[in-house]
């Protein structure tokens, strides 16, 4: 465990030498954060017009959410269509996924500027509702997004007699968009971290945990692999987890600590957790469960979350999380 610790202190100067090195991440982010929070109050407006319709989710990256009001409209991970917010209407469409729906899903509707209250938007959301598997062999980027999809669906559950784990709920713009929240880091292989601008890698969960909230990054993996073990996922997250510390500490931080959901500034000591999430295998790894890492007045915690599946649902959620009760169902 020295060695381990030691390979996270150094996990934690590496990502700030290369932000210290890099500083055009700074003033990008604080031009992102008011736009999105601007927009976010333009979703709110439209939220009575919006509601859970599973198995199709909204999502909403950083670019799209600057730029314009475009959410993806996922099924089981993988976009399937575009969904535009105006301030009269919502429309839909589906040009650019018409070959890989008809491919994956066998679906042949094709959507253009399309109401998303109109009979054909709604034979298209019925179809998925029908549809079952794939209809080829899921690519393995499409099947981690399918993992990180049944997650958010578990996690977003809001009554806790039919949630696994409480006390968990994912962030979401608005309360709405499932969220992905960029990185101006390349941290898929630690060995070669690196600064890469607006191409970084990209969070896959961010959630807030506990009945006395706190903020947790979750790297999710869709296998549990010798090359890819716990102790090494974990390193991915703390990676994350140290830029988005540093973000909260830079002069737009206040407006990320309110997109992710939290009011006024951030506490002047931040408790940041962040959790490998991976299959359950006999390999599970629990020793770095715990592990506190001090940055300044503030500190990361490194967790783990393993689960398993059976018929595309979640069945069973082992973590080591303080605040997340796995539920005795």
């Amino acid at each position: 465990m020295t060695n381990f610790k030691q390979d996270c202190d150094n996990t934690i100067a590496q990502v700030q030498k290369i932000l210290g090195l890099n500083v055009e991440w700074v003033d990008r982010y604080a031009k992102y954060a008011p736009v999105i929070l601007r927009n976010s109050e333009l979703m709110c407006s439209h939220k009575t017009r919006f509601h859970e319709w599973s198995p199709l989710h909204l999502h909403m990256t950083v670019g799209s959410a600057k730029r314009h009001m475009e959410y993806s409209l996922r099924y089981r991970g993988q976009d399937v269509a575009t969904l535009n917010v105006g301030r009269e209407n919502i429309t839909m469409s589906t040009t650019r996924f018409a070959s890989t729906n008809m491919r994956d899903f066998e679906c042949d509707i094709a959507l253009y500027k399309c109401e998303w209250r109109s009979e054909a938007a709604k034979l298209f959301r019925n179809h998925f509702k029908k549809v079952g598997r794939r209809t080829n062999v899921s690519q393995k980027g499409n099947e981690e997004h399918r993992c990180e999809s049944l997650l958010l669906s578990e996690f977003s559950k809001k009554k806790s007699t039919e949630k696994l784990i409480l006390n968990i709920q994912p962030v979401k713009l608005a309360g709405i968009a499932r969220f992905q929240m960029p990185t101006p880091l390349k941290a898929s292989d630690m060995r070669n971290l690196e600064y890469s601008g607006p191409n970084g890698g990209g969070i896959d969960i961010i959630s807030r945990i506990g009945k006395s909230t706190k903020l947790c990054i979750m790297e999710v993996k869709d296998e549990h692999i010798p090359s890819e073990p716990p102790a090494k996922v974990i390193q991915q997250g703390l990676a994350y987890a140290t830029f988005i510390r540093e973000l909260l500490r830079s002069k737009s931080g206040e407006g990320w600590w309110n997109i992710f959901g939290f009011k006024g500034a951030p506490p002047a000591s931040l408790d940041i957790y962040t959790a490998c999430v991976m299959p359950s295998s006999p390999c599970n790894d629990t020793s770095f469960a715990g592990t506190k890492l001090k940055i300044g007045c503030d500190s990361i915690h490194l967790h783990h979350l393993y689960f398993n599946e059976a018929d595309h649902k979640l069945n069973k959620i082992e973590t080591s999380l303080p605040q997340c009760q796995v539920n005795p169902l």
